[in-house]
């Protein structure tokens, strides 16, 4: 049940989202807690974590951040239980194991102060190596958009993320919940916010926030993801009635179940065929007869899910790619 509360302006709310993160917690409250911005409010909603999370946070904190102690409904649901206690005009949603630049917030607020009309601040991400090994790093960039709904649709690497992104409170009371029955349940929020009209703006410069790379997190299940962005574009189909916006969203969605038959993670032979399919009668247009007659002999043949994941054939699979993306922005 949402909170009575008073919202308090200038005030950020900072709304983690921990399981399990202990020790990275930590580091990931202190980096809200001394951002070079003054007025702030850090609420950590622990999704019921089992390690050292519900006794050492409270512990090394007290009150100077806000504990809530949660069954477990992944992120969407901390974020949810998060705003509904969250007071201020402005909120920042991560995870417990991402980390803060030290003036992200203050360098976003700035943007908000100067564009009163935006609803959404974003900026670049880093996301580096948490376990041994040789360093590996991957910078998530972004730039100015004109119109953010079809930059989420073509198919780019648009790289905008919760860690690198303030929301006036506004959006939430404007856009809804968040959906927790979602497994991108990031990307549904962007596509819900950038339809509902919402003001995007970009925020130049160094990484507003770093977030690890480790085993075991959600975006390293290809499967899950593969099918949590599609579930993601068909309730966005559902909502989607402007055009062009309906047209790219369903050769979005072709193009991405016309991937997900052709790699058949695990799917059986009949479960791909269908899935092709499918993805030829969302958009006829974005999957082509010869496209479709060229996935269905590799779906059939002995060992050519295989085949097509080989090495030899990865300059096939980039045209094939490329191919497709043109058909979507086309």
């Amino acid at each position: 049940m949402t909170e009575s509360r008073e919202v308090a302006p200038g005030l950020v709310s900072v709304v983690i989202c921990s399981y399990n993160n202990w020790p990275d917690v930590e580091m990931a409250i202190k980096s809200a807690l001394h951002q070079t911005y003054p007025l702030l409010e850090v609420i950590v909603v622990d999704n019921s974590s089992t390690d050292a999370t519900p006794r050492e946070v409270p512990r090394h904190f007290g009150d100077t951040i806000r504990y809530l102690r949660q069954p477990n409904r992944e992120c969407a649901g901390a974020y949810n239980t998060g705003f509904d206690v969250a007071r201020g005009e402005f909120i920042q949603f991560m995870d417990g194991d991402d980390v803060l630049a030290p003036n992200k917030i203050a360098k976003q607020v700035e943007v908000f102060r100067a564009l009163p009309e935006l609803e959404i601040v974003y900026g670049d991400v880093r996301k580096f190596q948490a376990m041994a090994g040789a360093v590996s790093w991957e910078d998530l960039t972004t730039q100015p958009e004109d119109d953010m709904l079809s930059a989420l649709l073509a198919g780019g690497k648009h790289g905008i993320g919760t860690l690198g992104s303030l929301f006036r409170r506004s959006v939430v009371e404007r856009v809804g919940r968040w959906d927790e029955s979602l497994y991108c349940e990031d990307t549904d929020y962007y596509l819900r916010a950038a339809y509902a009209g919402c003001r995007f703006g970009h925020c130049p410069g160094s990484p507003m926030g770093f977030a690890r790379i480790r085993p075991g997190q959600k975006t390293a299940n290809n499967f899950a993801l593969d099918r949590g962005f599609e579930v993601v574009l068909e309730k966005a189909l559902g909502y989607v009635t402007r055009e062009p916006y309906r047209s790219l969203l369903a050769a979005k969605l072709a193009q991405q179940r016309f991937i997900m038959a052709v790699s058949r993670r695990q799917m059986t032979t009949r479960d791909a065929l269908a899935k092709l399919a499918l993805a030829r009668s969302t958009s006829p247009d974005t999957v082509a007869p010869l496209a479709y007659a060229v996935a269905y002999a590799t779906i059939v043949l002995p060992g050519g899910a295989a085949l097509v994941r080989s090495r030899m054939l990865r300059p096939l699979r980039r045209a094939a790619a490329r191919l497709l993306d043109y058909r979507v922005s086309e």
